[in-house]
């Protein structure tokens, strides 16, 4: 109850100081933008597989995992070093709540304005959307919207980590920052070189994949690409980490590691 507690305060404040309006507008305009673009705008999609109900989710989750890590990341950050810095840490600690039920707290209530916020946005647009195209599907569109907050989630637990762990603001703004731009700018980047290293030119010519799995799964291993289909059309293979249920796993992998970590490291740090 008292991490609950902790929680609660969290999102109320989050709501005064108008973060939860802020992140609310700023998805749902990133949304209008896209939808308007793609089917209003851009004819060519008209002609790609864009066009289909089955199609209109995962491309807008696609497209919004470039914006919600930074979000996670903005929401996070400086949950609990911005408060050891003030000295309201200490305070918070004098009352009934364990460091365990801070880090819990804190968490609940970021990852809380996270999902509401995702999840406010997607309404607020799907209204328009269902009512002005027959592209809209609500099944495939939820799907979407609960598969961003979890996204979104994820790096809101990374950046809280880096917020336990690190005395000053900025180093746990660099920090978790930094972290984000290896998952959306860099992760991929990454791959081709390991790539290059494991697979022979000749292959690509004629579509045929020898990379190892477990090539796959460090792909996949980025909480952007949890919930995509990583393997190339040819893959063959049957390794259990690269079915569609393994994505639930890498999730609570980068919920739960990260926050064990920070709180094993809070449990045993100075507050001074």
């Amino acid at each position: 109850m008292s991490a609950l507690t902790i929680a609660r305060k969290e999102f109320e404040d989050a709501l005064r100081s108008r973060a939860f309006v802020g992140v609310t507008m700023l998805l749902a305009i990133v949304l209008v933008i896209l939808l308007y673009f793609q089917l209003y705008v851009d004819r060519s999609a008209r002609l790609s597989a864009l066009w289909l109900p089955s199609s209109i989710g995962p491309w807008l989750t696609e497209q919004l995992l470039f914006l919600i890590p930074v979000v996670g990341t903005l929401l996070g950050y400086k949950s609990i070093v911005g408060e050891r810095e003030s000295g309201s840490l200490k305070l918070l600690l004098t009352l009934p709540h364990s460091r365990r039920d801070v880090i819990l707290g804190k968490f609940l209530g970021r990852a809380m304005v996270m999902v509401c916020s995702v999840f406010l946005a997607f309404f607020v647009v799907g209204v328009q959307f269902a009512a002005s195209s027959e592209l809209f599907s609500i099944t495939v569109y939820a799907t979407a919207a609960v598969k961003t907050a979890l996204v979104g989630v994820t790096f809101v637990a990374i950046a809280i980590a880096f917020s336990t762990t690190l005395r000053s603001s900025l180093l746990a703004m660099w920090g978790a920052f930094g972290l984000m731009v290896l998952f959306v700018f860099l992760w991929d980047s990454v791959l081709t070189l390991v790539k290059s290293f494991l697979e022979p030119a000749s292959n690509d010519s004629v579509g045929i994949s020898e990379l190892p799995e477990w090539f796959y799964l460090l792909k996949r291993f980025n909480p952007r690409h949890a919930f995509a289909d990583v393997t190339p059309p040819l893959y063959d293979g049957s390794a259990f980490y690269l079915e569609p249920w393994f994505s639930v796993v890498i999730l609570v992998v980068w919920l739960v590691v990260p926050l064990g970590i920070a709180y094993l490291h809070f449990e045993r740090s100075d507050l001074a």
